[in-house]
């Protein structure tokens, strides 16, 4: 039993660094339009659709400046990745929080898109600014285990 991890090839992985990249950039700079470059038109955003989650964003409001790093990836098939990767935030206040990204990523005639992510703040204390949390992703939510 355990999680076996299907790797993908330098040019797929280097592919989806460039998706991921493109998140920060829709999000924290309220650039909307972008979202088809980075997601599917049916995309999940935290198990709501993507343009409900974009219509509740203040319009004009720079978002903290979010950071993606340490992506892992994982082939499940030819057409579909499973993706998670590391992200963290400079608040307002000058703290930092952190968190997960869990994505299944999709080959479309346009390139690989985001079809669903799955949000998970860190583990962070009762009195962190934006409130407590306790991180809600793993391995076993990224890569079901094979028995």
């Amino acid at each position: 039993m355990g999680v076996r991890i299907v790797p993908v090839d330098a040019a797929t992985y280097a592919e989806v660094c460039g998706l991921l990249a493109k998140h920060p950039h829709v999000f924290d700079n309220i650039a909307l339009d972008a979202v088809p470059t980075a997601y599917t038109d049916d995309a999940e955003l935290g198990g709501a659709p993507l343009a409900e989650v974009a219509s509740g964003i203040p319009f004009g409001r720079v978002m903290y400046p979010h950071h993606t790093t340490d992506i892992a990836v994982h082939r499940v098939d030819d057409d579909t990745l499973r993706v998670w990767a590391k992200y963290f935030v400079i608040r307002g206040d000058g703290t930092a929080g952190s968190g997960d990204y869990q994505d299944t990523v999709v080959r479309t005639s346009q390139g690989w898109r985001i079809a669903e992510r799955s949000v998970s703040r860190g583990n962070r204390p009762d009195n962190d600014p934006d409130g407590p949390s306790t991180r809600t992703l793993s391995a076993a939510t990224w890569i079901p285990t094979e028995g």
